[in-house]
């Protein structure tokens, strides 16, 4: 913490107390804080600076994400829902709004917002799969599909909508199309530990008792299997902070 003061602090100001630091120093002081694992002094910082400057939806997205991080999801949405009342065509509110409401369980919320952001950037490949994860979490897996793949014909070498994509064919029970879609995402340099596990849930699906042993046990059974596909639903909500 004495790194970080020190960073604020001009060379007479140790003798005659800190001067009140501007908000690009707040905002400076409040990332080396959580780069420095000091969540708890970043988030201070960053109420600090939101307080300081409440119109400045730069200073509103950083307090927004650092209660994300702390897992302060319904504050953050708060923060933000604010902060666009202030600058209501904010797209980087709107997608960040987007993704704090499907992780608050809110999917009709959340096609709300990204259908307000590709209203204005229909080809924004953010907001497309932001889109899709919410069709997703309502069951409507077919639009949800056509989302990302909208999403990767803007951007093809995005993995989040490409891993997207094959968890919902999982979800519509569309294994031999899901595996098609994962097997090359699995292949590619630095591919996530979730993309191998999605791959084998397809596998398995699709009769392969290796992949069914390595994912559940040698006493693995097709309800056990199908346990596990039901559960892949909640996991939409947890791919909205990645």
């Amino acid at each position: 913490m004495s790194l970080i003061l020190a960073a604020c602090a001009g060379p007479g100001d140790v003798s005659r107390g800190l001067r009140d630091p501007d908000g690009a120093s707040r905002l400076r002081a409040a990332a080396a804080a959580e780069a420095s694992g000091q969540d708890d002094l970043a988030l201070s910082l960053y109420m600090a600076a939101a307080e300081a400057e409440p119109r400045n939806p730069v200073v509103q997205a950083r307090l927004a994400g650092a209660l994300s991080r702390i897992g302060s999801y319904s504050e953050a949405q708060a923060v933000l829902s604010r902060a666009l009342t202030q600058d209501p065509d904010n797209l980087d509110l709107i997608n960040q709004l987007g993704r704090l409401q499907i992780r608050n369980g809110a999917p009709e919320a959340a096609l709300e917002s990204f259908g307000r952001l590709l209203a204005s950037k229909p080809s924004d490949a953010a907001a497309l799969d932001g889109r899709g994860m919410a069709l997703d979490m309502l069951g409507r897996h077919e639009e949800a599909q056509a989302s990302y793949r909208a999403a990767l014909a803007t951007s093809p070498m995005a993995l989040g909508p490409a891993n997207n994509l094959g968890l919902s064919l999982l979800l519509a029970g569309r294994f031999q199309d899901a595996r098609s879609v994962l097997e090359p995402l699995a292949r590619r340099p630095g591919a996530p530990p979730r993309v191998a596990t999605n791959l084998a849930i397809a596998r398995a699906a699709l009769g392969d008792q290796e992949a069914m042993r390595d994912l559940i046990g040698e006493q693995a059974t097709r309800g056990d299997l199908d346990a596990m596909l039901r559960a892949l639903g909640s996991r939409v909500q947890d791919l909205a902070k990645e």
